[in-house]
């Protein structure tokens, strides 16, 4: 079909007010003049048809009686109809074969926010090959597909949007538009101020007596300023005999982050395996992870002697690089690609984690990390994740239900 030298092709578009019947009517024209379908894309647009097709008659011959049949058809019918030259061979996404995803969230997306997205897109010779709008209720999320000549990384397009994120309240994920992008199998938490809505030992440190001193430390490790080894070394010291029993009394009281159990409700019901890797102690994330059904939890252990905090810590010391192999090591034993894997944190030694993960989100992240992540949400809702997973809002609010 279309090897002959002289074969003829051309490019119909159809448009109207949709309505069962169109594609058959228009298809039967184009059988009538002895022509072949060679490509078809479809859509609905608020209620208007958008159809074009690629066609070729492989004798060759005038394009004359096709377009008369279809303009007549279109007359009667109210249907608009245009037919263009199309040139054999021509298809027009081969320049844009390096593809990636570009998501846009936010409360509203303004025109403004349009204008300088498309205007910081054209100047670094991205081309824009598809819009599609996830959602348009509470939350505004729009997805984009964009296409560049020469091969990049999503992490090229990410530098290119830099400026674009500074000057307006979205968030952004960009992820290379691969067949994994949508078939996400692993999701890695950190724990504190990401599925947790605190830092457990701040709380710690305040039960202690030593809040102040001990929020200090931890300000100065999450935002890569002080090393995490030594920051968590010097923390558990302050913690030393602490008794446990005001740890099993604060870990009933920890808030989850708003959207957490929904979001693991949500994720089990697609089938995902849930993880929580935390610097923090595995004294709490072992509650966590029974409560929530996670299907793992790693964190440090914290040496207890005598019904009170030791003020040392036993076992492997869980940081970044511990964090990164631990996530490595998951997707290995379930077998999962790396590609597959979502990792989701909000501080420095989370770097390594969210750079392994075939998407890594910064969640209410601190700039060190966010500079880093090529996906970033800034708002309350951790289910807001779902969107960035290809979720449309439709599909959202049926799995909501489902899982209520």
């Amino acid at each position: 079909m279309g090897d002959t030298e002289n074969a003829c092709q051309v490019h119909v578009h159809i448009s109207a007010q949709d309505r069962p019947g169109i594609l058959a009517e228009t298809l039967a024209c184009i059988v009538g003049k002895g022509w072949e379908v060679l490509d078809i894309k479809q859509f609905v647009f608020h209620g208007l048809l958008n159809l074009s097709l690629l066609l070729e008659k492989p004798e060759g011959g005038a394009v004359g009686p096709l377009r008369d049949a279809l303009l007549d058809h279109g007359a009667r019918e109210k249907i608009g109809v245009r037919v263009f030259p199309w040139e054999p061979g021509l298809r027009p996404e081969i320049p844009y074969r390096h593809r990636s995803v570009v998501t846009l969230l936010g409360n509203r997306i303004t025109t403004p926010v349009f204008l300088d997205l498309t205007e910081t897109l054209a100047r670094q010779d991205i081309n824009i090959l598809r819009i599609e709008q996830l959602d348009h209720g509470d939350k505004h999320v729009i997805e984009f597909l964009i296409g560049t000549r020469e091969a990049h990384s999503s992490v090229d397009v990410l530098n290119a949007l830099v400026r674009f994120k500074e000057n307006f309240q979205v968030d952004i994920a960009v992820q290379d538009d691969t067949l994994f992008r949508r078939n996400k199998r692993l999701i890695v938490f950190d724990a504190d101020m990401t599925f947790l809505q605190c830092e457990v030992i701040d709380e710690l440190g305040k039960l202690a007596g030593v809040g102040p001193e001990m929020a200090a430390i931890t300000s100065q490790a999450m935002n890569g300023e002080l090393d995490f080894r030594l920051a968590l070394k010097k923390r558990v010291g302050l913690l030393k005999g602490l008794p446990v029993a005001e740890l099993e009394a604060l870990s009933g009281r920890i808030p989850i982050t708003p959207g957490a159990e929904n979001l693991v409700k949500i994720l089990k019901h697609l089938g995902y395996k849930i993880a929580i890797v935390s610097g923090g102690f595995q004294f709490f994330i072992d509650r966590l992870t029974k409560k929530y059904q996670l299907d793992y939890g790693f964190a440090n252990q914290l040496k207890l002697i005598d019904g009170t905090v030791a003020g040392e810590l036993t076992g492997q010391l869980i940081d970044a690089r511990a964090k990164k192999d631990i996530l490595v090591a998951l997707a290995e034993k379930e077998g999962f690609s790396l590609k597959q894997v979502v990792a989701v944190g909000d501080g420095a030694n989370d770097i390594e984690m969210l750079a392994m993960a075939g998407l890594g989100i910064a969640f209410n992240a601190k700039p060190i990390v966010q500079r880093h992540a090529r996906a970033s949400i800034n708002q309350s809702s951790l289910d807001l994740i779902l969107y960035f997973l290809g979720i449309n809002g439709k599909d959202l609010q049926e799995l909501r239900e489902i899982v209520a």
